[in-house]
């Protein structure tokens, strides 16, 4: 309400957001379908006018995860180089498996990848996207000498104009970490990876699985099963924004439960950042790691936010103090590390 949020009333029915046993991959791969030569394929025909099908020829390997493959295609007809995801599933497990499509087709942003076709077969979703070619957003970063602090600012509206346009279609993305935000030129930041978005309604609980690979970036909400909310999108936000401005996580534990202890108790310390952080830096950080969520700003808010609306000679004063990129290069240099462990245990190969 324009009062703003409650605690959590009674619960409802849970949602689960879950994959099935970690799908194998590797198996999926070798039967890659091809809209050519499948004929039980079903093209996906959708309310808004998508260009013309046309078939497709599958290129190489973008990058593998846990649960889908992204490859590089070229429509036949145009020559265009598109991005295919391909999502393998069970049958007991299509409507699931068909909720990103459905999200995808909803939504036309400028800081969102958008979706251009999509067929499924008996065994395989298949995503036909434009081509983000550029780094992720902290590898972005991390290979220049330097950034400010207004740069980091230019980066977080994009984020936020995105999960505003997001949250204004009842849409919750609930995976905002770096990896899944591309740099193209120029400067323009895509949001990418909707594998675990849903349709956000107040009479329902949206949860995740306990025992997940990156709890460092996960709500507390959803760590205690409560339920995602749109200011759980914002949370993310504000870890995405942490990192920028610190080369850090502002709690680092593996374990769910001691990060969880740590949050709770209380705003999250600003101790790791970066100095010379300004005031509304440091303000904005407060009002999206709170540890309730009824306690963080919406999307809409964190735009209005002074900080983000500063302009002029605030400007060129935060583009004055810089941060060396060393320590942002060794975060991620774990990070990866942290990646490949994680393939190893599911199987996968990263890609390269």
């Amino acid at each position: 309400s324009k009062a703003g949020m409650g605690p959590y009333s009674d619960p409802s029915a849970n949602v689960k957001i879950t994959g099935k046993d970690q799908m194998e991959l590797r198996a999926a791969t070798q039967d890659i379908p091809s809209p050519a030569t499948e004929e039980e394929s079903e093209i996906i025909t959708p309310s808004e006018p998508f260009p013309t099908y046309q078939t497709y020829a599958f290129q190489t390997e973008i990058k593998r995860g846990r649960f889908s493959i992204v490859r590089q295609c070229r429509e036949k007809v145009s020559g265009k180089t598109l991005a295919a995801k391909i999502i393998p599933y069970w049958q007991e497990d299509k409507q699931t498996v068909l909720l990103e499509y459905q999200v995808l087709r909803k939504l036309h942003h400028t800081n969102i990848a958008q979706l251009k076709g999509a067929y499924v077969s008996p065994r395989h979703l298949v995503l036909i996207q434009e081509m983000c070619v550029g780094p992720e957003l902290l590898h972005s970063l991390a290979l220049r000498t330097s950034y400010s602090e207004v740069e980091v600012r230019d980066y977080l509206w994009q984020i936020l104009s995105a999960t505003e346009y997001l949250h204004a279609h009842n849409i919750l993305h609930l995976d905002l970490r770096s990896e899944n935000m591309i740099i193209t030129e120029p400067n323009l930041l895509k949001l990418l990876d909707f594998g675990n978005a849903q349709f956000y309604t107040q009479d329902k609980i949206i949860t995740m699985d306990k025992c997940m690979d990156y709890v460092e970036t996960m709500a507390p909400e959803l760590l205690t099963e409560q339920g995602a909310l749109p200011q759980t999108d914002i949370w993310s936000v504000g870890i995405t924004a942490f990192i920028m401005l610190s080369a850090n996580y502002p709690v680092s534990s593996d374990v769910p439960c001691e990060f969880l202890r740590i949050t709770r108790k209380g705003k999250v310390k600003l101790t790791r950042c970066y100095a010379g952080l300004s005031g509304g830096a440091v303000s904005f950080l407060q009002s999206t790691l709170c540890a309730n969520p009824w306690g963080r700003l919406s999307a809409s808010e964190c735009l209005q936010s002074p900080w983000l609306q500063e302009t002029g000679l605030d400007n060129r004063q935060q583009a004055v103090v810089t941060f060396p990129t060393t320590k942002l290069r060794n975060f991620l240099m774990e990070r990866e590390k942290k990646r490949g462990l994680l393939c190893s245990k599911y199987g996968l190969m990263i890609a390269q």
